[in-house]
């Protein structure tokens, strides 16, 4: 039985129509994590452009780092080959 779930989760994951589905849950469930997160004076980070940033349970913000943003840039229709070694 957990064979089927696994791959009925796998399914979702890749199919498009269901990304809508797996965007509105995932920020839901971050939004609620956030939330409670602060309410027990947990302190939230998160990256905001470039910066990383934390947050604690009063609202002030604090830049802790930074990253560099070398994102991969890909063409629309692009194909990447993946091999095995």
């Amino acid at each position: 039985m957990c064979a089927k779930k696994t791959k009925y989760l796998s399914y979702i994951e890749e199919t498009r129509k269901h990304h809508p589905i797996i965007d509105a849950i995932a920020g839901e469930s971050s939004r609620i994590a956030i939330k409670k997160s602060l309410a027990a004076s947990v302190p939230v980070t998160y990256l905001e452009g470039e910066a990383i940033v934390e947050v604690d349970s009063n609202g002030k913000k604090k830049i802790v780092g930074t990253v560099e943003n070398n994102r991969r840039k890909v063409t629309v229709g692009a194909r990447s080959v993946l091999r095995q070694k």
